[in-house]
């Protein structure tokens, strides 16, 4: 019962931020993973990655219009970021069969402390293109508190309705 009210208002929540903000809400979005006590998905509607086991979470965001991808790390529950000491993160992976690393350039929010961040982003074309390869193995890699994470990336979007070599025009 206490569970379906919190389901209840965070869903409302969710669709009171998305009017505020002329999004659309994600349906599901609120609703806690079954095997998992976190939503699917992450603070800003991009899909969840665990990191080690499940010590943090990545949430990655992708901008197909823009060739954009944000990376914000998070807890283990999923309710707070986790800024780390670094100038970037890496995305390895294959491009044409050739081992390559695209960085993401921190990108610090307000709640991280001078110095740190919990996200990071790049615009990168070649990075968009070759995640709708499966052969490109993406992998997103970082170290947090002295120990280095390794996470496979899963691109995953219903592909119904555009093609990968063209911008995702938006309804």
């Amino acid at each position: 019962m206490l569970r379906s009210r919190v389901v209840t208002f965070v869903a409302g929540v969710i669709l009171l931020h998305a009017s505020v903000f002329g999004q659309q809400a994600v349906p599901g979005a609120a609703a806690p993973a079954k095997e998992h006590d976190h939503a699917e998905l992450g603070p800003h509607h991009g899909n969840l990655v665990e990191i080690g086991k499940e010590e943090y979470h990545a949430e990655i965001v992708l901008n197909e219009e823009k060739k954009q991808m944000f990376v914000y790390l998070l807890d283990k529950e999923v309710k707070g970021y986790i800024a780390i000491d670094a100038p970037f993160v890496a995305v390895n992976l294959l491009m044409n069969g050739k081992p390559v690393q695209i960085k993401l350039k921190a990108a610090p929010q307000p709640v991280d402390q001078k110095g740190f961040s919990s996200c990071f982003g790049a615009v990168s074309p070649e990075l968009m293109d070759a995640l709708h390869h499966p052969k490109s193995d993406p992998k997103l890699a970082m170290k947090i508190r002295n120990k280095s994470y390794s996470v496979k990336i899963a691109h995953d979007h219903d592909h119904a309705g555009h093609d990968h070599a063209a911008p995702v025009k938006k309804k």
